[in-house]
């Protein structure tokens, strides 16, 4: 860039682009700095977090052995042996951390950051050189003294395979690999040479992390062991053992609720439904029931436990359901089991003892609607069909619970009506303004029929064929044109339903003239 004859002004330009890079170099450095900065507040916060929740386990821990010191004290001794040794290490990294930070000037009194974050000799000299070379060899101590730590703690948790694997990772001193060599070499150097202050404060904070983290682990799985023996468990499940989960109205539904794992040596206190049961209700950890079936239909029900372990009530919850029937008989006559083409068949199924909820019904155009069955026949041929009752068992599937046949039969013919009449004397004025009805008489279902056409026979003339239910203007001509006594007769009335066309004859209507 600045070899050959280049004018003054092109040189300037060249001087111009090297500090500009150099700028752009720089900024990318402090950028990186800042976030380290962030990472270790963000690590000191973490720090300040795992304290405060380690200070509650030392006082349950004393709360523990003042309620039993036989069973409890010798945990809570024990848990403020790893106490005291954790604030020694955590104390020790933190006076090698001021050491570092103050022969690097300290930090800036507005802004708490440090002034030399980029210097990496500083942490050279006093971490990485040993002493023979004539550093400080603060590193090589720090890792003396994590390792000790390390075995300390492994003394508490040597029982548990995951938590030694836990601590030995978290406050492993072996050697590492660079990446500018193969050969391992020792952590003080894996972990700070040729880093910036401010990483290797980061790093130092994150040390005094895994110490802070450790320490929570440790005592957490010595809190556990005080009750080691009260508790052979490692898991508790609250479970109800219902007699019956479906009852007749007026009658008692009855449940065992019990801990699937429970301390015999004590009676646990149990409330359902709001009220706490007699101590009479409870033998062995198992708590007898009994609620009034008063209310017809799915009933919830539910409550707690309370099981009392180191010195505090332990709430286990409990819920279930039953269904309460009204008392029913079934009468079923037999001759009556008949499904009709052209309509919906409603149908109500049930099965004693058997929530409505685990029934299903099949068979040829059954379909569930609402809280019973529709049986549409239309389509289905032969005489006779078969509906397939079901429940579901206990583990999802299935169960036949029977059956029934029915037989399938036309709708019956209906009967031709005008003004809701099937016949009589009119007026000649009022049947040729008359609307055709085709009606079902006394018959179980309330089915709206329409007619489509209809023939009018008049004495005399071709009978007439009208399309609708009324009379079309040149019948009404014809009728309004009959002399008084004569007769005339509306058949072959077509109407359809529902489900399409009735196949069944219309009844005539027959009509004379006043």
């Amino acid at each position: 860039m600045a070899g050959g004859k280049l004018s003054p002004r092109q040189k300037m330009i060249n001087m111009m682009y090297l500090v500009l890079t150099a700028l752009l170099a720089l900024n990318v450095s402090r950028e990186i700095l800042d976030a380290i900065d962030r990472l270790d507040d963000g690590l000191n916060r973490t720090i300040s977090t795992v304290d405060q929740k380690n200070q509650a386990i030392y006082m349950q821990f004393e709360a523990a052995a003042a309620e039993n010191k036989e069973k409890a004290g010798p945990w809570r001794d024990k848990a403020l042996e790893v106490k005291a040794e954790s604030d020694r290490m955590f104390q020790y990294v933190e006076s090698v951390k001021q050491q570092v930070v103050e022969a690097a000037g300290g930090r800036d009194e507005k802004s708490g950051k440090l002034t030399k974050a980029d210097n990496t000799s500083i942490a050279q000299n006093y971490l990485v050189s040993p002493k023979e070379t004539g550093g400080k060899g603060l590193g090589a101590d720090l890792r003396n003294e994590l390792s000790k730590h390390r075995e300390f703690l492994l003394k508490y948790v040597s029982d548990n395979e995951v938590l030694t694997t836990m601590v030995s990772t978290a406050l492993s001193t072996e050697k590492e690999k660079m990446e500018s060599s193969d050969l391992p070499v020792n952590w003080e150097v894996a972990k700070f040479g040729e880093f910036p202050l401010a990483a290797v404060v980061a790093f130092l904070t994150e040390i005094q992390s895994n110490i802070r983290n450790m320490e929570s682990q440790t005592i957490e799985y010595l809190q556990i062991n005080i009750g080691k023996a009260d508790l052979k468990f490692t898991d508790v499940k609250a479970l109800t053992l219902p007699r019956s989960t479906y009852v007749n109205q007026g009658d008692v539904f009855e449940a065992d609720i019990m801990l699937a794992a429970y301390d015999a040596t004590q009676t646990p206190g149990v409330i359902v439904n709001g009220k706490e049961l007699p101590a009479e209700n409870i033998k062995d950890g198992i708590a007898t029931v009994r609620i009034p079936a008063s209310s017809v239909g799915e009933q919830k029900w539910g409550g707690i436990i309370n099981i009392r372990q180191n010195g505090q009530d332990i709430p286990f919850e409990f819920s279930g359901t039953y269904t309460v029937a009204p008392p029913s008989v079934v009468i079923s006559p037999t001759a009556m089991n008949v499904f009709y083409r052209g309509v919906d068949n409603p149908i109500e199924i049930s099965v004693p003892g058997v929530d409505p909820s685990k029934i299903s019904a099949s068979g040829p155009g059954i379909k569930k609607v609402g809280n019973g069955y529709i049986a549409d026949v239309t389509s289905v041929s032969g005489l006779e069909m078969e509906v397939n009752v079901t429940v579901q068992g206990e583990d999802g599937r299935p169960k036949p619970a029977g059956k029934k046949k029915f037989r399938i039969k036309g709708l019956p013919p209906p009967t031709g009506k005008i003004y809701n009449r099937a016949g009589g004397t009119f007026s000649a004025s009022a049947v040729s303004n008359a609307t055709i009805l085709a009606v079902y008489d006394d018959f179980p279902f309330d089915l709206n029929l329409e007619v489509t056409s209809f023939d009018v026979a008049i004495p005399g003339s071709p009978p007439i064929t009208v399309r609708g239910n009324k009379m079309d203007g040149n019948t009404r001509d014809r009728i309004q044109r009959l002399r008084p006594n004569s007769t005339l007769t509306i058949r072959n009335i077509k109407a359809k339903g529902p489900k399409g066309p009735v196949t069944a004859q219309v009844s005539p209507i027959v009509i004379d003239i006043n």
